[in-house]
């Protein structure tokens, strides 16, 4: 390589660029597994390389740095519009209206998406835009501040920002490789930093100005004592970190996703897990009594409170539901009538005022099927595809109504006669597990025997799981290597011993065989009523339910959990010998004796989830604001400085102001860096002064003298005999003098000097004292 080459890839910090880079792109890489497409990769990458290219070719051509920023961030947000909203920008180069629409649109996807999927959640296109948008954000901070300032360490700030988000919200301690790899990268960018330094160390023809020996041997010798002292620093923190106690490897995520074992002082919560796990086995061990929902009503039967609904069973476990905004109903439309009712049905009309709500959004609680809901200083939108309401913001009241049976009506003849036509259902609604297929068929096909009508086929199911003395409602369940089933519903129907999750699902699976579409149901039994007539429904309340398409009744309630915490059935699905029996269609087989003694079942797996990322939606878009804000201060300060800087010149008009100007220029920038500003006293003071205040290397010495020798005779010299040569040359000394002080000067003080001079302070100071005396 020719010396010319090496200098243009030096001062464009190309390799420095490259690692910032690198950086950038392992802080994204825990987010494969949080995002089942990879559509997010390419854009990242390429918008990651853009920037990166953009800083270092401005920094090859000298940009002063607040230019080298501010051409990443417009370059970063050029490359978003092109990727993303293209089709919005006026002759495919400005922004308009329509282009802040489909931001706020794209950012409510995502938010939606966020709040409401389980990882891996699907890869919209708006949270592809966000996540795309917020590196390309990190990477102009982690270039501007690591390489263009020169201070790595600094950009380890963004880098573990974008690292928790990630990592935060796998629900399960981080990978040690995803740790490693930003930890790596970090480190090699203070590694590229610590050898310019050294390198830069005085150099061979310099001698100290006061008797000392020559140093010319000095780069070496403190080299190795830099590598020495770092490699016993890393070898300190290795021995310290496996000495100490350590806390949880979740803790930051825990923290900031809102974990449901640290939810309040004391144990104290207001929001529940299920939402997200679709399991509420840990809330249903809750001990506080803190009220999630309180709420009156004027229905003679109590219905549970559903939030929402899943057919999906996938790996032994419910997953939340993947609910996109284009399908759900516009903001606060109304809440259409409840799908396959059929003529004949009894129906009544109940009340429901929700008093107080701490269920976090978007998920809200309520009897089902809505027929209206009005929300108290907040809006909603309706999933007809399961019956839910999702929330676009906290709500603390509402009121709603919704359909019941009435009391004492029996069902018309011939509902769930008609068998489902699986074409008109989604097929995981008929989809029965692989593992348990062949316990639960065994099953069902002994409880249901040759009934083909749905209903009673229904109750059938819900009958032998309810009542039957050998199933047991048990929160405790045994390790899986006591269970000769490895699957959780197969261990069920072995064991006969689970909660409400475990009875709902063996119900579905079963109904499912039968060909009944059926689905999991969650939300909360109805809770205790106060002594105000209220009722309160505290965290141990949650509750899951099966949910069947009965052809006539459309998607029906069923409960076949026993025990005293699951719900009583509803009058439709209630057998002669319940105690609290109302008329019914159905009838009853014989009970079933099992022929399996009981064991215990495996504990549920603890799952991976996206613990409400989308919580963080609002703070990151505030921070986004901020950053903005704070760039465009820092771009007003950088361009106010330089004009104070280079007033003098601005006003000379011949050589003598000129050569003023320039020692006005190396002045006001020495102060920048932290240089005290000299006394108003002769050149040679000055010059003394400087000396005494930095440390240059010789090259630089001898430009301050020369300049302050041109100074000397430019002010006790006639004007004539000043010439346009000195002043160019004044011009290339004072260069030489500032550079060799911002070379020797602290990381923060050419951070600060670049970002927010003092000149730039007083540059404003005196436009604004302009404009007052205007």
């Amino acid at each position: 390589m020719r010396l010319d080459d090496r200098a243009w890839w030096e001062r464009g910090l190309w390799a420095e660029g490259f690692v910032a880079a690198l950086a950038t792109l392992s802080v994204a890489w825990p987010l494969a597994d949080l995002l089942r497409e990879e559509s997010w990769v390419v854009p990242s990458v390429t918008m990651v390389v853009l920037v990166a290219l953009t800083g270092a070719v401005l920094r090859t051509v000298d940009a002063p740095p607040t230019l080298v920023a501010l051409g990443q961030l417009a370059i970063g947000l050029a490359g978003l519009a092109a990727l993303f909203l293209r089709d919005t920008l006026w002759r495919g180069v400005l922004p308009t209206g329509e282009t802040l629409d489909r931001i706020a649109t794209l950012l409510q996807q995502a938010g939606a998406v966020l709040q409401t999927y389980a990882a891996p959640a699907p890869t919209t296109q708006g949270v592809s835009f966000l996540v795309v948008a917020v590196l390309t954000l990190t990477a102009v901070s982690v270039d501007s501040m690591g390489v263009t300032g020169r201070a790595p360490a600094s950009a380890g700030i963004p880098l573990v920002a974008g690292f928790l988000v990630s990592v935060s919200n796998t629900g399960q301690a981080m990978e040690p490789w995803y740790f490693a790899a930003v930890l790596v990268m970090w480190l090699l960018m203070l590694a590229q930093q610590g050898n310019r330094l050294t390198l830069a160390w005085p150099s061979a023809n310099r001698r100290e100005s006061h008797g000392g020996d020559d140093v010319s041997a000095g780069p070496r010798t403190y080299r190795g004592l830099a590598q020495a002292v770092g490699a016993l620093t890393l070898v300190a923190a290795v021995l310290g970190a496996a000495s100490l106690p350590h806390l949880p490897p979740t803790f930051f995520g825990d923290g900031l996703a809102r974990n449901p074992d640290a939810r309040g002082v004391d144990g104290d919560t207001g929001d529940v897990s299920f939402t997200e796990t679709m399991d509420p086995a840990q809330d249903l061990r809750n001990q506080s009594r803190a009220p999630v929902v309180t709420y009156r009503t004027n229905a003679i039967s109590v219905a549970p409170l559903r939030v929402t609904a899943t057919e999906r069973f996938e790996d032994g476990r419910w997953v939340a539901p993947e609910r996109l905004t284009s399908g759900l109903l516009p903001q606060d439309a109304p809440i259409p009538a409840p799908p396959g009712l059929g003529d004949g049905v009894s129906l009544s009309e109940s009340e429901f005022s929700v008093v107080a709500n701490e269920l976090e959004p978007p998920h809200l609680a309520a009897p089902s099927p809505l027929t209206s809901l009005e929300l108290e200083g907040g809006s909603f939108r309706y999933d007809p595809e399961d019956s839910t309401v999702v929330l676009q913001g906290q709500v603390s009241r509402y009121d709603a109504t919704y359909l019941g049976l009435e009391p004492g009506a029996e069902l018309p003849q011939g509902v769930g006669e008609s068998a489902a036509d699986p074409e008109q259902f989604d097929a995981d609604l008929l989809a029965v597990d692989e593992d348990s297929a062949e316990a639960v068929g065994d099953l069902a096909d002994e409880v249901v025997g040759g009934e083909d009508n749905a209903l009673r086929a229904g109750i059938l199911i819900q009958n032998h799981l309810r009542t039957d003395g050998d199933y047991e409602y048990s929160l405790e369940l045994a390790p899986a290597a006591e269970v000769g089933a490895d699957d959780p519903i197969g261990a069920f129907l072995e064991t006969r011993r689970g909660y409400c999750v475990q009875f709902a699902s063996a119900m579905v699976m079963m109904a499912r065989h039968e060909g009944i579409p059926a689905r999991m149901a969650v939300g909360f039994l109805p809770g205790t009523t106060q002594d105000d007539g209220t009722r309160q429904v505290i965290a141990s309340d949650a509750h899951t339910w099966p949910e069947l398409w009965i052809e006539g009744l459309g998607w029906t309630r069923f409960e076949p959990t026993p025990g005293i915490r699951a719900g009583t059935p509803p009058a439709y699905a209630r057998s002669t010998d319940e105690p609290d029996a109302a008329p019914s269609t159905a009838t009853v087989p014989e009970e079933i004796t099992p022929t399996v003694e009981p064991t215990a079942a495996p504990a549920p797996a603890d799952p991976t989830f996206l613990d409400r990322l989308g919580d963080l939606l609002p703070t990151l878009l505030r921070a986004v604001v901020a950053i903005l804000v704070l760039g465009l201060l820092m771009a007003v300060l950088p361009l106010a400085g330089r004009r104070h800087r280079e007033a003098g010149l601005r006003a000379a008009s011949t050589p003598a102001e000129r050569i003023e100007g320039q020692w006005q220029l190396m002045t006001r920038t020495l102060t920048d860096l932290g240089v005290d500003p000299p006394p108003g006293r002769s050149p040679r003071e000055l010059r003394r002064h400087y000396l005494r205040g930095t440390v240059m290397e010789e090259d630089g010495r001898q430009a301050l003298g020369r300049a302050t020798a041109t100074l000397e005779r430019s002010r006790y010299a006639a004007p004539e005999l000043v010439s346009e040569d000195e002043a160019e040359r004044m011009g290339e000394e004072v260069r030489t003098v500032v550079d060799g002080v911002r070379h020797t000067s602290a990381w923060n003080q050419r951070a600060g000097a670049a970002l927010v001079p003092t000149s730039g302070v007083e540059g404003l100071r005196e436009g604004i004292r302009r404009l007052l005396r205007r």
